[in-house]
């Protein structure tokens, strides 16, 4: 087992341990959105460039890492609250499997959880105003997508935008706390953050790439059930903007009335259209941004070599 595997485990201890106070229902459905654990990708960052400065820090990174972790969980939980999803990680979501009500004090528990945290931790009190920031930025990103739902007149940016907020930002604030709380200069925890934006917008773009690429067991939840809902990812907005005949529009207008058969037209049509070849050309440019990034500035220290490693990894990921 590899330190970061060894160090990640504990991060799990770490989250164990914290979220068994709360009693009843609301216990049962915090223990168990953390009883199948995810990616692990932010809480790897926090440790992988935590491990780059000289501070011994390494149990403070590593409830730091846990702090990151809860707080992703926690906007998972309202993720799906707002989405009405049913299915999470392969298997029923917090909220299908406790109800919206016991779901959504689940994820505020985690979200006061994951500040106590942090809060317990960090070297200066004034770093929590990046968490307090980044917060705002997640929020944003989510409620600019629910209030796109069903428009077909979303552009690149508008999307690229949202993707900044509602996934890249907590990849920044990750690579960022983690290399500051490690001893890194500012600038190199800005230069840390700018790689992790770069890489939560490819993350989030591959992502919505395999909507319409994997089978839902790969995947371990519905496909193309955004489509459903009217919510508009990457490579549907860049097919219909090539989209000259009218027919993809008009499919999609259906909403909520979609068939399969319907589906797997949308599907067909995204793919021909080229809406999946753009957003992997934009997820390789932001990858590719974030690895010269890394190598200008991180090439020297330990967990360099890691940290190139999961980003290289995001553009060949199937699940």
């Amino acid at each position: 087992m590899s330190r970061l595997e060894k160090e990640l485990q504990q991060v799990q201890n770490t989250i164990q341990k914290n979220i068994r106070t709360p009693k009843g229902k609301l216990g049962e459905a915090v223990r168990y959105a953390f009883s199948k654990p995810g990616k692990q990708l932010r809480p790897s960052f926090v440790l992988l460039f935590g491990e780059m400065g000289e501070s011994n820090r390494e149990q403070k990174l590593i409830n730091i890492a846990g702090s990151i972790e809860i707080l992703h969980n926690a906007t998972l939980i309202h993720d799906d609250i707002i989405d009405n999803s049913n299915v999470r990680r392969g298997r029923a979501s917090v909220q299908a499997k406790y109800g919206k009500t016991i779901a959504l004090y689940a994820g505020d528990f985690l979200f006061a959880l994951s500040l106590q945290l942090l809060s317990e931790n960090t070297s200066k009190i004034t770093n929590l105003r990046a968490n307090g920031s980044t917060m705002q930025k997640i929020l944003a990103g989510e409620t600019t997508q629910f209030g796109n739902e069903y428009d077909i007149t979303i552009t690149e940016e508008e999307y690229l935008e949202q993707i900044r907020g509602k996934t890249a930002s907590l990849f920044g604030y990750a690579c960022y706390i983690g290399a500051l709380e490690g001893g890194l200069s500012k600038r190199l925890a800005r230069s840390a953050q700018q790689v992790g934006l770069l890489f939560g917008q490819a993350f989030q773009l591959r992502d919505d790439i395999l909507d319409y690429t994997a089978s839902t067991a790969e995947l371990k939840k519905p496909v193309l059930s955004d489509v459903v809902n009217g919510v508009y990812t990457g490579p549907l907005i860049f097919a219909l903007k090539k989209d000259s005949s009218g027919k993809l529009k008009d499919l999609v207008k259906k909403g909520k009335k979609l068939n399969s058969a319907q589906l797997e037209q949308i599907d067909l049509l995204v793919s021909e259209l080229g809406g999946i070849r753009h957003a992997q050309n934009l997820a390789n440019d932001f990858t590719n941004s974030a690895l010269a990034l890394l190598e200008k500035n991180f090439a020297e220290y330990p967990g360099y070599e890691k940290v190139a490693d999961i980003v290289r990894k995001m553009l060949t990921r199937n699940c």
